[in-house]
């Protein structure tokens, strides 16, 4: 199947130890530090110029306020979509999530 190239998969981790290892797990995995970012500040304005639904912009929004961290894998086809749920869920991630949605030049995503 043929997946539209910069979907994003996102994951929620509970704290910055548990995301160091899912950033390491996703990199041994052979995603480039440049296609995982985690975002930890407000991002509702961001989410939604990307084109994400807003039950799910709120969604994060509420995680990230308590303190949780929002890991974006960028992905360029059904394969690492594949890798990167399934790393993320096996590293602890909740509310896992696609978007197809290009995200390249996207403003304030910090890219680790």
């Amino acid at each position: 199947m043929a997946v539209q190239s910069n979907v994003a998969v996102f994951g929620v981790i509970q704290n910055a130890p548990q995301a160091a290892k899912a950033v390491s797990r996703l990199t041994s995995a052979g995603f480039s530090t440049s296609d995982i970012s985690l975002l930890s500040l407000s991002i509702e304005g961001l989410l939604a110029s990307m084109g994400i639904p807003a039950s799910m912009v709120q969604r994060y929004e509420r995680c990230v306020q308590t303190g949780r961290i929002l890991i974006l894998v960028r992905c360029a086809n059904s394969l690492e979509i594949d890798r990167a749920h399934i790393i993320l869920e096996e590293n602890g991630a909740e509310d896992i999530f696609s978007h197809a949605e290009p995200l390249t030049g996207t403003p304030g995503i910090e890219r680790r």
